[in-house]
């Protein structure tokens, strides 16, 4: 049996457990602090030595595997411990409560603590979050007497760890909030999605519910290393109950923020952002969630969505951070910024876009996976060359909504003066024109390529007015007919075309893989149109 005396002179260097050694955060303070501290992971699986440090395999949930542990730690390697560093946490990003949050964040904890008695641990480091204390308005700060006030169930279950080891804790103790750690590869999932949401040119990447100028503190994984290490540096000098704020002090706004990435992505000098009533996105954020089952697996490739409606009541929190506290007791100050590293971030998604969606844990758009497919070297240069084409097409062809727009006043004026007797379907036609010109405004914008399948779809709906209500009215009829077939054509007829993949926008090939023609080629189209045409006619003469 190895005392502690055998094992000093054998282990010169201080010992430090690490429970989720086998973590994001765990491998990055590994590989910084092996060559300082003797680091022993405490995990669920025994870990790889070559990819992070060799673990003891522990159930945090379990008393026993706890004792037994730490047992064979003290065997080995003697019952004086620089410092436990507590990073292990049950994290979902449903915010529904789970028994989870209790089990291994709480009684997790206190199982740990009852396990390191009789063991002499110089500092006990817990990795909490900012998001224990209440958020505050843009332009104030958050310091570490800001009252506690979590608002989902995470940061909940952090402030109960914070509250047990006050209680519990029969050593020192530094308890760290840290903001969302990231770096220019991998960010905290808010932030992935946010820069997702705009690289893939989602419709909800131009909407937010909360204040734009709300923000909240990041943290650079280099800055949150820098300062667990004065942490341990200083872990006998620090007061015994230490609890400090580790962020940024500055908090992008969340318009500011997404003005910057689109730059960085698509060249915009202004990524649109418009606010939306907390009622409205609740209720879209409910049925986007409510119907994901619904939607084929094709479409959203078995995703969830992201947002939840239990984020929309969070948009309006800010997390700024008065830093001072670490400033004084640990002398640090961060050394990044997020706005000065944004550009390392987005220059890594545009050099190999699908790892970048794997290292953040998201679903890679459909084309991405297809372009992989397929082989293609360089998917970051065609997507901005197809862009780029799509937006000068959608220039060329913006006339077309505007005929749109005069249509739908056309048809908000018609019914009086073609002689429409019925009140149902006058006002059929008005409402259809009023629809029409919100759908053909939002036309005008290239980002919005659904509002045109919705004009094409208020041109069917024109068409079939005059059958529904069964009128006697010759005028009407053609009027509605060709107002109809005018709408449906210029809303999805002209160029860009709504509805293919980003790769299969591409001019070449133009011959699909396996034929010896290009079956979407206006040679192909032609005949088919004008079979389409002559059905029109031939039915509506019919039913006329």
């Amino acid at each position: 049996m190895t005392n502690a005396a055998d094992e000093a002179r054998h282990h010169p260097k201080p010992l430090i457990l690490m429970t989720g050694a086998g973590g994001n955060i765990g491998r990055s303070l590994y590989e910084a602090f092996r060559n300082e501290y003797k680091i022993i992971g405490l995990d669920r699986d025994s870990g790889d030595e070559n990819d992070g440090p060799a673990n003891v395999e522990i159930d945090i949930t379990s008393p026993q595997s706890l004792r037994l542990a730490l047992d064979k730690i003290a065997r080995e390697h003697g019952r004086r411990i620089a410092a436990v560093i507590h990073l292990v946490a049950f994290f979902d990003f449903s915010g529904e409560p789970s028994p989870l949050y209790d089990e291994v964040n709480v009684e997790g904890t206190r199982n740990l603590l009852e396990a390191l008695e009789g063991f002499e641990v110089e500092r006990f480091i817990y990795a909490s979050t900012m998001l224990v204390h209440e958020p505050q308005d843009p332009g104030e700060r958050i310091d570490e007497t800001t009252p506690m006030g979590p608002r989902w169930e995470y940061p909940r279950s952090k402030k109960k760890v914070e509250d047990l080891i006050r209680d519990e804790a029969r050593m020192p103790y530094a308890i760290l909030r840290l903001a969302g750690v990231y770096d220019s590869e991998a960010a905290v999932p808010t932030l992935s999605n946010q820069i997702a949401r705009i690289y893939e040119r989602s419709l909800l990447s131009h909407l937010y519910s909360g204040p734009l100028n709300a923000g909240q503190s990041m943290l650079h994984r280099d800055d949150m290393i820098d300062a667990m290490r004065r942490t341990l540096e200083r872990r006998r000098t620090l007061p015994p109950d230490a609890e400090i704020l580790v962020g940024e002090p500055f908090a992008m706004g969340y318009d500011s923020l997404q003005d910057r990435i689109g730059e960085l992505i698509h060249g915009a000098d202004e990524w649109a952002t418009i606010k939306v009533p907390q009622s409205v996105a609740k209720a879209g954020a409910a049925a986007q969630n409510a119907a994901e089952p619904l939607v084929p697996d094709a479409i959203d490739q078995g995703e969830k969505p992201f947002i939840k409606p239990f984020m929309i009541s969070m948009s309006d929190d800010h997390y700024a951070l008065d830093i001072r506290r670490a400033e004084q007791w640990l002398g640090w100050r961060p050394q990044r910024r997020l706005q000065d590293e944004l550009p390392a971030m987005i220059a890594n998604l545009k050099r190999d876009p699908r790892a970048w969606y794997e290292r953040n844990g998201l679903t890679a758009p459909q084309w991405l996976n297809d372009a992989a497919e397929e082989g293609v070297e360089d998917p970051e240069r065609i997507r901005a060359a197809v862009e780029a084409e799509r937006a000068q097409q959608h220039r060329a062809t913006r006339w077309t909504h505007f005929v749109n727009l005069a249509l739908a006043f056309w048809l908000m004026t018609q019914p009086p003066m073609i002689g429409i007797d019925d009140p149902f379907y006058a006002w059929s036609e008005f409402a259809a024109g009023a629809l029409l010109l919100v759908t053909a405004t939002a036309s005008l914008s290239a980002r919005l390529g659904f509002a045109r399948w919705l004009s094409a779809g208020i041109g069917m709906v024109v068409m079939a007015l005059p059958v529904l209500f069964v009128t006697p009215n010759a005028a009407a009829y053609l009027s509605d007919t060709l107002v109809g077939a005018l709408i449906f054509g210029f809303a999805i007829g002209a160029k860009p075309e709504v509805g293919p993949s980003l790769l299969a926008r591409r001019r070449e090939p133009e011959v699909p893989p396996g034929w010896s023609f290009n079956p979407s080629a206006w040679t192909q189209r032609i005949p088919i149109i004008a079979l389409a045409i002559v059905g029109l006619l031939f039915s509506r003469y019919l039913a006329a």
